[in-house]
């Protein structure tokens, strides 16, 4: 099996992070124009201009690709490689607290969070991690 996975983040997603950027955005804006120093809006809209791209490009980058050598995990800022050998299993997480999420246990004990998968493709990482053992 010469199989190469890829999840990235939803445009939905995306879309909620510029949303969010946007109310900050409306939400300092306002502060600003409320409070006595004037001299403070130029720096707050300057550092704005700045953050919420950053964020929307952090958010883009955000992917996990599996394949039979591994995976491939990009949160956003640091892109990791986990060969499948450092992995013990791979699971669903459901909680009533937060949104169902893909965990992956290391066999050093650790846990990382895969991003951008779906809780129904565990079996699919499964079947390539089953394929990287033979």
């Amino acid at each position: 099996m010469d199989r190469r996975v890829e999840w990235r983040v939803s445009s939905r997603k995306q879309l909620r992070v510029q949303q969010i950027g946007f109310v900050v955005l409306l939400l300092l804006f306002t502060w600003t124009l409320t409070c006595d120093d004037v001299a403070s809006f130029p720096r707050v809209a300057y550092l704005l201009l700045v953050l919420i791209p950053a964020m929307n490009i952090v958010a883009g980058r955000a992917r996990t690709v599996a394949d039979v050598d591994g995976v491939e995990v990009c949160g956003g800022v640091r892109t990791r490689h986990v060969p499948w050998s450092a992995v013990d299993e791979v699971r669903a997480v459901h909680s009533e607290w937060t949104d169902p999420k893909v965990e992956m246990h290391l066999t050093d004990g650790s846990s990382r969070t895969l991003p951008c998968i779906p809780t129904d493709a565990v079996p699919q990482l499964e079947e390539l991690r089953a394929a990287a053992h033979e």
